[in-house]
């Protein structure tokens, strides 16, 4: 049996980071790794600082993610460790431009799809723009270094932001077989024993012990 994978996708203020730490924490010895499928990839590392600073225009940050993406998928190796994925490059740049129409960039990131490794447990956490106003809110205020520019496409481009939510969604469900969470009205400890009902994970967990 290989070390089970549980990915975490969902855009952002759907409380995917908070899930993410609290599931570690409960489960105990368990890997976790965000966006990129390996731990050492410095094509995705460019990518995302330039991303980050308004370095590129949309169609060429496009191609140097696939090309990041195209390194994830080259390198990767199924861990022996059991393994937290906190999103994927992929399925990410994939809604994202799907909804800007990038051209060329679109079927690059669609002929990937088959090559990407499939996990043993898919989710994808989701919450209405409301309480993902509220969620920033309460970011601001407490923690206002921590507001990424990702976060203020929920306020700015509301319109935007649902479309590349249901992108997201789509493709989890279509290609990952991926869960719907909504955590629009759960508290952090509801969300997480909604995934760990959900998906299974005490059985995974057992599984995982029986082996050590």
């Amino acid at each position: 049996m290989t070390a089970p994978v549980i990915h975490i996708e969902g855009m952002d203020l759907a409380g995917k980071t908070t899930a993410r730490n609290r599931l570690a924490k409960q489960l105990g010895g368990w890997k976790f790794r965000s966006n990129k499928l390996c731990d050492n990839n410095p094509v995705f590392d460019l990518a995302d600082k330039i991303r980050r600073c308004d370095g590129l225009d949309g169609t060429s940050l496009g191609h140097l993610f696939v090309a990041a993406i195209g390194m994830d998928l080259r390198s990767y190796i199924r861990d022996n460790q059991p393994l937290i994925q906190d999103s994927t490059i992929l399925l990410r740049s994939l809604a994202y431009h799907r909804v800007n129409k990038t051209p060329g960039v679109v079927e690059a990131l669609e002929r990937m799809l088959p090559d990407h490794p499939r996990f043993t447990v898919s989710v994808v956490l989701t919450a209405s723009l409301e309480a993902r106003r509220q969620r920033l809110q309460m970011r601001r205020s407490r923690s206002p270094d921590e507001v990424a520019p990702d976060d203020l496409l929920v306020e700015r481009e509301p319109a935007k932001f649902i479309a590349m939510e249901r992108e997201l969604i789509g493709l989890a469900e279509c290609h990952f077989s991926a869960q719907v969470i909504d955590t629009s009205e759960m508290c952090e400890a509801e969300v997480t024993q909604r995934m760990i009902d959900c998906s299974n994970l005490n059985v995974l967990q057992s599984a995982v012990r029986s082996k050590t």
